[in-house]
């Protein structure tokens, strides 16, 4: 089975999740979207869109972000199976006409509870505390399942059928990726009032968050 990922800047990956789904036999290829890599839906059984600081209505500014709603409707019609991740589910959600604005109560910035509902209620039972970063948030698509909220925001994660899933938090982040998220983002992180130190945690946080990672690619591929 072979997966592409898109990422939309360079110092965002897929983390744990790559070595999670190589576990799993799924052969991984990242690609950069924002430097006009974007595949035939011929070439992977599975699509991932990553985040980044853009928002999914600046195309004239990321062209590339319209190519990628391109290719999220074609993989769906298809039957690819498609996960997005923060922008990436705001892309989904774009694509499928779903609302995408900036958030009405500010931007949601570190270790925040989130309330599993659906399938996620299932697989995680009760809340759990998850990292976010993100200005904006989404109306769900026709025919999505809202799988999350959060206290600011009701939709941090939906499905669609059994096909496609956007999580507007993250799961598949590592440490060593939120280094280099501070110290590209510190302006953003100043403006919010929020230290590097809440950032980056304790490392009991990291651990539960590495195993709702695993948890959750293991859900997805059973989906």
């Amino acid at each position: 089975m072979k997966l592409v990922v898109l990422k939309n800047i360079d110092i965002e990956d897929l983390g744990t999740f790559k070595e999670a789904f190589e576990r799993r036999g799924v052969e991984v290829e990242e690609l950069k979207a924002f430097e006009g890599e974007i595949p035939e839906t011929e070439k992977f059984d599975i699509l991932v869109l990553l985040g980044g600081p853009m928002g999914v209505y600046e195309e004239e500014k990321y062209p590339f972000l319209k190519e990628e709603k391109e290719l999220i409707r074609k993989s769906i019609s298809e039957g690819k199976k498609v996960l997005g991740i923060c922008l990436g589910a705001q892309l989904i959600a774009d694509a499928l006409g779903g609302k995408v604005y900036r958030g009405e109560w500010g931007k949601e910035i570190g270790w925040k509870s989130i309330y599993p509902q659906d399938h996620l209620e299932i697989l995680y039972r009760d809340e759990l505390t998850v990292f976010h970063w993100h200005g904006d948030t989404f109306e769900l698509p026709e025919g999505a399942v809202r799988m999350a909220s959060s206290a600011m925001y009701k939709n941090q994660a939906f499905r669609i059928g059994n096909q496609a899933v956007g999580l507007q938090f993250h799961l598949e982040v590592e440490p060593e990726g939120i280094e280099k998220w501070i110290d590209a983002y510190r302006e953003e992180l100043l403006s919010e009032n929020i230290s590097p130190e809440e950032i980056r945690s304790k490392p009991e946080n990291w651990k539960k968050l590495k195993v709702y990672g695993d948890v959750f690619v293991e859900y997805f591929l059973r989906l």
